[in-house]
């Protein structure tokens, strides 16, 4: 049987949203294809390699026909794009929160850090703190990522009402246990956990902007 890299690709992240990460191994991707190991491995020497294709065939779904040359975009309004479609592009399929953080930096994540960096870096910017903004807002949308789809089911779905009595279950392995002790937390967390996922990263960013507008217009930015 000749097998196309992108065929397998397509399969393994099939695979992902069916059996989770854990599930996609180059043998299970063979079986999956009615293939030697040996074909796949042609393509795709090791998992570290798979995951990196992976990643970039999730992100090139979203990003695939977007302008990487406009640069000249409002440097607040992009930063919020890019978070909010980083996120909506991982969120297209199960775990892929952790296949994107996991994996080298690809075709469609380098194109993205280069764009930000240029837009940054018009807008005043030194090139050390537009990296660092970059990589703040890239990381931060990973992370929530990993967080919201790993979440135990009970507050999977968006929107759904989280009492904060569902808390001390939430927060520990081991089972319940109790946070009487710690009333302000719990009065947070009664806040909290009424609001959905979207709202809780739209309130992220805007702190993530908030901060970085605030160091632009305090620190005296020259370019470097």
């Amino acid at each position: 049987m000749h097998l196309q890299k992108e065929k397998i690709i397509k399969r393994a992240i099939e695979v992902l949203d069916r059996d989770g990460l854990d599930g996609v191994t180059l043998r299970r991707l063979a079986k999956e294809l009615d293939a030697q190991a040996a074909s796949i491995y042609y393509h795709i020497p090791h998992k570290e390699a798979l995951l990196g294709a992976m990643a970039n065939a999730i992100l090139e779904e979203y990003f695939g026909d977007f302008d990487f040359a406009d640069d000249k975009k409002d440097w607040a309004t992009w930063l919020n794009t890019l978070g909010h479609a980083l996120r909506t592009a991982m969120l297209a399929h199960r775990e892929a929160g952790r296949v994107v953080a996991g994996a080298h930096l690809g075709d469609v994540l380098t194109k993205l850090y280069d764009l930000t960096i240029r837009i940054l870096h018009n807008a005043g910017f030194s090139y050390s703190k537009a990296s660092t903004i970059t990589v703040t807002v890239t990381d931060f949308t990973f992370g929530f990522v990993i967080e919201e789809q790993s979440s135990p089911s009970v507050v999977d779905a968006p929107g759904e009402f989280r009492s904060f009595r569902q808390f001390p279950t939430l927060m520990a392995a081991d089972g319940p246990r109790s946070f009487e002790q710690f009333p302000t937390l719990m009065a947070a967390m009664e806040i909290w956990m009424q609001e959905d996922w979207d709202t809780h990263f739209d309130t992220s960013m805007r702190l993530i902007i908030n901060g970085v507008r605030a160091e632009l217009q305090l620190s005296g930015e020259v370019r470097r």
